[in-house]
C-alpha cells in the first residue's frame, strides 16, 4: 500500500507541475526526441526557452555534443559506424578509422569524447576509449568484466564498473573513478546494485548517480569527499541521467505509466530532502514536435 501511495503521489506532482517551465533552457543542453515518425536531437537555444531540431542527425543509436568546446557532434548510427557532425552541415562526416571496432555509450568532455568499446562486439568485456584532437582513439582504461557509462571531468574519468553478473539478483554495476595523471583508481559506491555516476558539478564537490538500490532508478547526490550518498527522488518512477547545469539545477528524464518527461530540480533544492524536492521540481517543456524522449546530456 505505501508503494502504491508513493506512485499515486509522484504521478500528481507530475500531472500538477504539467506545463512549466523554466525562464530559459540551460546551454548545452540535449534531448534525443521523438517526431511521430523518427528520433532526433533537439539542443538548447541560449538564454532562451526554444529547441533546435537538428533533422541532419535521424535515428541515431547514439550520440554526444561537445557544447562548450569544438561543437562538435559524435555519432554512433543504426548501421554501427560512426560520424561527426558540425553545425550547419549537410551531413554528418563518417570516420573510417573507427570501423575496426563497436562502440556505444559515446560522452564529450572539454577536449574530446570518451566511448565504450565492446572487444569482439560483446558486452562482457569492455574498455573505455578516448578520442582526442583528431588523433586516433586511444584506450584509457582496461580491467576486467566490463565498464560502461563513462564520463571525464577535471582530470577524473568515472566510469560503472561490473562487479559480479552472473548468479547477481540484480547485476552488480558499481561507480568508480580513475585519476588521468596518475592511474589512481577508486570505487566510489558499495550499494551493490546497479548505479552510474553521470554528471558532477562545477566544483567537484558532487557527483549525481541513478541507482536501482530501492527497486526503482531513483537519483542521488554523492559527496565526493566523503562518499556520503542523499537521496533526491522516490517513489514508482524510474529516473535517469541526472545532468548538473552550469548554475546548479539538476535535469533528467523521469518515466513514469504516463509516458517519459523532461524535469528539472532548481539549484537551490539541491540540498533540500526528498519530500520538498518532489514537491518543487518542474517539468520541462519540451518542443512542440516531440511525443517522448529518451535520452539527455549537459555538455558545458
Amino acid at each position: 500500500m505505501k508503494g502504491f501511495t508513493s506512485w499515486i503521489m509522484s504521478t500528481m506532482i507530475v500531472l500538477s507541475a504539467t506545463g512549466m517551465a523554466l525562464a530559459s533552457l540551460p546551454e548545452g543542453l540535449m534531448i534525443v526526441g521523438y517526431d511521430g515518425s523518427a528520433w532526433y536531437p533537439y539542443i538548447s537555444q541560449p538564454g532562451s526557452n526554444k529547441w533546435k531540431k537538428l533533422k541532419a542527425i535521424q535515428d541515431p543509436a547514439y550520440l554526444t555534443w561537445q557544447a562548450g568546446g569544438t561543437g562538435r557532434f559524435l555519432i554512433k548510427g543504426n548501421d554501427g559506424k560512426v560520424y561527426q557532425y558540425e553545425l550547419g552541415s549537410k551531413e554528418p562526416k563518417h570516420l573510417d578509422f573507427f570501423d575496426d571496432a563497436n562502440f556505444t555509450q559515446l560522452r564529450a568532455f572539454d577536449t574530446g569524447f570518451v566511448m565504450v568499446k565492446l572487444q569482439e562486439g560483446k558486452s562482457s568485456e569492455t574498455s573505455i576509449v578516448a578520442f582526442v584532437d583528431d588523433q586516433m582513439p586511444k584506450t584509457i582504461l582496461r580491467q576486467s568484466s566490463a565498464q560502461f557509462h563513462p564520463y571525464v571531468h577535471n582530470n577524473y574519468l568515472y566510469y560503472a564498473h561490473v562487479s559480479c553478473r552472473l548468479e547477481c539478483k540484480p547485476l552488480i554495476q558499481e561507480v568508480w573513478r580513475k585519476e588521468l595523471d596518475t592511474g589512481r583508481t577508486q570505487q566510489l559506491t558499495l550499494l551493490n546494485v546497479t548505479s552510474y555516476l553521470y554528471s558532477v558539478d562545477a566544483d567537484n564537490h558532487y557527483g549525481f548517480i541513478s541507482s536501482n538500490k530501492n527497486g526503482y532508478y531513483h537519483l542521488a547526490r554523492m559527496d565526493m569527499t566523503s562518499g556520503e550518498l542523499s537521496w533526491l527522488t522516490d517513489g514508482q518512477v524510474t529516473d535517469s541521467f541526472p545532468s548538473v547545469a552550469q548554475d546548479g539545477s539538476l535535469y533528467f528524464i523521469r518515466r513514469t505509466s504516463l509516458g517519459s518527461q523532461l524535469m528539472s530540480i532548481p539549484s537551490d533544492l539541491i540540498m533540500a530532502k526528498t519530500t520538498e524536492i518532489n514537491n518543487s521540481m518542474e517539468v520541462i517543456k519540451l518542443p512542440k514536435d516531440v511525443k517522448k524522449i529518451r535520452y539527455l546530456e549537459i555538455s558545458n
